[in-house]
């Protein structure tokens, strides 16, 4: 697929952006928005992602989906979680690359990787889609009260040129998208998504409104919420923000 690309200085954020430029009717096509420096970058809800200027990743690609039905959008988020995990899977060999449900992206115990969606629907599609992106590549001290960032350099001990990496991001994604229509291509997605989820199959403690207890992840549904077997052999399904990994 053929995209525009948009390069900043400094954004107050990139997704922000692409809304702004959608809303005064300035993108019309697939475009790729990227900053050297993301004043107010976050994560959902008011979480916020921290990036020291020019060392990382932060990006947004808008695109217009209308082929996806907004009770399918889950797959935007599978496609954008596994071009990253690959990637990133590639640079870091050594450790185990996974998908934290539902889209943030770990090495080992550590987030390297978060993944804001913002979809827009009109009728019965999707009509625009911003997918934020932010990889932290050669950022070696964070001062934010995350538990758990890593990046790229942390990790392999390099430096890295982050055009490259984001090249071979987009890649991945626009080769997603561009064999979406296939029956079989959505299966690739679903199937993969689910053999790289973090904790798969692996007891677990988790929290949601009633307290703590132990599950073991078994998947997703259509939807894009998290499938759980309790120690009574209960099904449980949660949406985002409905439960808490500890």
């Amino acid at each position: 697929m053929n995209f525009n690309a948009l390069s900043y200085t400094q954004l107050d954020s990139t997704n922000a952006e692409a809304i702004r430029l959608y809303r005064l009717k300035k993108i019309t096509s697939a475009t790729l928005i990227t900053t050297r420096e993301q004043t107010e970058g976050r994560g959902y809800a008011t979480n916020l992602w921290e990036s020291e200027p020019g060392k990382n990743l932060t990006f947004s690609y808008a695109c217009f989906p209308h082929f996806i039905k907004p009770a399918g959008q889950f797959i935007i988020t599978q496609i954008i979680s596994l071009s990253l995990t690959e990637v990133v899977s590639e640079i870091i060999k050594s450790k185990k690359t996974t998908i934290k449900w539902p889209n943030d992206i770990y090495v080992n115990d550590k987030k390297i990787a978060g993944i804001l969606i913002q979809n827009f629907v009109r009728g019965d599609s999707i009509d625009f889609s911003v997918i934020g992106t932010g990889l932290n590549v050669n950022q070696k001290k964070f001062t934010s009260d995350a538990p758990n960032p890593t990046s790229l350099s942390l990790e392999t001990g390099k430096t890295f040129i982050n055009e490259i990496i984001l090249n071979k991001i987009m890649g991945r994604f626009n080769f997603y998208l561009d064999n979406l229509t296939s029956h079989s291509m959505r299966k690739t997605l679903k199937d993969s998504y689910l053999k790289n989820l973090y904790r798969l199959n692996q007891p677990a403690k988790f929290r949601d409104k009633n307290g703590i207890f132990t599950a073991v992840i078994t998947g997703t549904d259509a939807y894009g919420q998290l499938i759980l077997q309790n120690r009574k052999k209960e099904k449980l399904v949660y949406g985002f923000k409905e439960i808490e990994f500890l």
